[in-house]
């Protein structure tokens, strides 16, 4: 009796130990997860960021180039609406 009765006890502590481990290693997975979430998502507002200030550099280049050469912006835009309608035009006429 005496041998089950260390054995049950044996268990136990050997179970304790490893629910604790569990939780040691779900604990600092958590942590790392959590860690990694706050660096990637840093990256990823400063590429928002970057892809912002890119836009609007290209906006105000656009627009600078637009004020300079107003003419040959007008020739442009019908230029490039005709062709866009041309292509719908010949796409309707394929169905």
């Amino acid at each position: 009796m005496d041998n089950m009765r260390k054995m049950t006890e044996t268990i136990s502590k050997d179970g304790d130990k490893a629910m604790e481990r569990v939780r040691e290693v779900a604990d600092n997975a958590l942590e790392k997860g959590r860690q990694t979430w706050k660096e990637l998502s840093g990256q990823g507002q400063d590429a928002i960021n970057q892809a912002q200030k890119s836009a609007q550099e290209a906006w105000d280049d656009a627009e600078k180039l637009v004020l300079k050469h107003p003419g040959k912006a007008v020739g442009l835009a019908l230029l490039v609406g005709a062709v866009i309608g041309g292509a719908i035009v010949a796409l309707r006429k394929l169905d």
